[in-house]
Parts: C-alpha cells; sequence; structure tokens
C-alpha cells in the first residue's frame, strides 16, 4: 500500500466529498461566478504577473493539476526536480510550475478553510514537519516554495468552491470568498483561471504534464 493510499480515512472521505457532484454542478457554477465577478482581481489591486517573469532557465515543466490525485501534483513537481539532474541539468536551468484549479483548489487553502469549511481539520498537504510522511515531505507547499517552485491558483475555482461550501456552513457567499482568498498558502498566487495560468506558463515555453 502507498503512502497516499494511507491517507486517514476521514482525510480521503473529505476529498470524496469535496469532489461528490462537483461535475454536475461546475459548469453553471463558474458560469454564475464569472458572471457576476468577471475576472475579479484580489483586495489591493490588479492581478499579479510577476509569477511568469519567474520562469527561467534552460528546462520548464507546467504541472496541471485539477483533480487532488491524492497529494501527486506537488509530487509530481518535486520529482522533477529530484530527478532532471539524471539528465546533467543544473538547479539554476530548472523552473517547475504548479497550477492548482477545479477540484484541486483546496490544495492551495491554509488550515483555517479546511477546518471551518469542513473538508477536513487540516490540509495534509501543506507543511512537511506537520503533515507529511518520508519519502515525499519534500513535495509539501511549504517545501516546493523554499525550492522556487511557481505555484498558481485558480480565481474561478476558489470563488465556486467558496461559495458552495459556504453555503453549507452558513456564511455568505461575499464573506466566504474574501475568506478563502486572505487565506491561500504561502507561495500560492492567485490567477484569474488555472486556464489562463496554463496557458501562459506554456507561452513561456512550459512543457505540460498532466498531474490529475
Amino acid at each position: 500500500m502507498s503512502e497516499f493510499e494511507m491517507v486517514p480515512t476521514a482525510r480521503r472521505g473529505f476529498l470524496a466529498r469535496l469532489a461528490a457532484g462537483s461535475l454536475a454542478v461546475a459548469a453553471g457554477g463558474y458560469a454564475k461566478a464569472f458572471a457576476e465577478a468577471p475576472a475579479q482581481a484580489p483586495a489591493g489591486g490588479e492581478w499579479d504577473t510577476s509569477w511568469m517573469a519567474k520562469i527561467k532557465g534552460k528546462h520548464r515543466q507546467l504541472f496541471d493539476g485539477m483533480t487532488v490525485n491524492s497529494g501527486f501534483g506537488p509530487v509530481m513537481a518535486r520529482i522533477w526536480l529530484m530527478t532532471s539532474a539524471a539528465y546533467g541539468a543544473k538547479e539554476n536551468e530548472l523552473s517547475a510550475v504548479l497550477v492548482v484549479r477545479h477540484e484541486a483548489i483546496c490544495i492551495a487553502m491554509n488550515d483555517s478553510i479546511w477546518s471551518k469549511y469542513k473538508p477536513a481539520e487540516r490540509n495534509i498537504f501543506a507543511m512537511k514537519d506537520t503533515y507529511w510522511a518520508p519519502p515525499f515531505a519534500a513535495a509539501a507547499i511549504d517545501q516546493l516554495k523554499a525550492s522556487g517552485v511557481i505555484m498558481c491558483a485558480c480565481n474561478m475555482a476558489l470563488m465556486h468552491y467558496a461559495e458552495q461550501t459556504g453555503g453549507k456552513v452558513g456564511i455568505a457567499k461575499d464573506a466566504a470568498i474574501a475568506e478563502w482568498k486572505a487565506n491561500l498558502l504561502p507561495g500560492m498566487t492567485l490567477v484569474p483561471s488555472g486556464v489562463l495560468a496554463v496557458n501562459r506558463a506554456q507561452e513561456h515555453a512550459c512543457t505540460y504534464c498532466n498531474v490529475s
């Protein structure tokens, strides 16, 4: 049994609950969110586009995560960094971009969102020292940030799931969306949509890897 298959049942149950029924409502939910708040910028002004300027070096890889997939998005990003030296690549020649969108948006959120909006008590993918166990502790979000991995979170998915889960725990839509935006993990850049970030990363010469 793999490390990821051994994630406690309650945590796996959250991931299943988050995905359950999402395909049936996602298209309508995203359309509604877009119609009501088209490309709504974060509080404080314009969208942060500086992440694109950080894509440098000879080897550029995009990891596109639409589902949680037991955390394999962050894991694949770490494995790419770990194994690139096998073909002679140097650290300063590598740029990794991880985009979390659609059902994977929860990976971008801190523990306060997980516990308050009832997916689970904590984001097990967030920090090495608290949740992850060897050998993939280096794939925790805080460790990827420390290694210079560029990480983008989809605003469309954030608005959709904040509204859906907020309604279930009695929190108004606008308040839920604002709280989710305020509780992104350090290192996550909120982008207008995940699919836009995927496009821009590829325009900046990243090759594509689906990690869903």
